[in-house]
C-alpha cells in the first residue's frame, strides 16, 4: 500500500500525515518510522515512532534516498509502515521523477509488507499518472 497526501504548500499535509502517524502506531503490529528532511516534529509524535531526519544523512538525489530507504530496510525487517513528509523536497527530484522510488516502494511492500504514507506538495490535477492513482 503507498498512500498519498497531496497539496499545494501550506494546506495541511504534514498535519495530516503526523495525526496519521500518531493514530497508526496504536495499532501497529510492527515498527512505524517517519522520515523528514528537518528536525522539528518529534514532539508531536508517540515516543514509539522512529523519527529520522534526512538532514543527518549524506545521501543526494533521488537515486540516494531510494538507497537510504533500502538501507533502513535492511538494517531492520520489522518496520510496518514508512512515513515520508516532503518526499520530493527530500529526494531533490520533481513528481515527474518519482516513479522510481514507487517501484520501490512497491517491491519493498511485497517482499516486506511495507506501507508507505507520502507527502507531495502538488495539486491534484498536476499529479502525474502514476501518482494520481495513489491519491485518495
Amino acid at each position: 500500500m503507498i498512500k498519498l497526501i497531496y497539496g499545494e504548500k501550506g494546506t495541511g499535509k504534514t498535519k495530516i500525515i503526523l495525526d496519521s502517524v500518531n493514530e497508526t502506531v496504536k495499532s501497529a503490529k510492527g515498527n512505524v518510522v517517519f522520515i523528514s528532511q528537518k528536525r522539528g516534529y518529534s514532539a508531536n509524535i508517540d515516543f514509539n515512532v522512529r523519527c529520522v531526519y534526512t538532514e543527518d544523512f549524506g545521501f543526494k538525489g533521488l537515486e540516494g534516498f531510494v538507497g537510504f530507504i533500502d538501507g533502513l530496510m535492511a538494517g531492520n525487517s520489522d518496520i510496518e509502515y514508512l512515513f515520508i513528509d516532503g518526499i520530493a523536497r527530500i529526494a531533490e527530484c520533481t513528481v515527474e521523477d518519482l516513479e522510481c522510488f514507487v517501484n520501490e516502494a512497491n517491491r519493498l511492500e511485497k517482499e516486506y509488507g511495507v506501507k508507505f504514507v507520502l507527502t507531495i506538495s502538488c495539486a491534484k490535477e498536476k499529479l502525474p499518472a502514476f501518482l494520481a492513482e495513489l491519491a485518495d
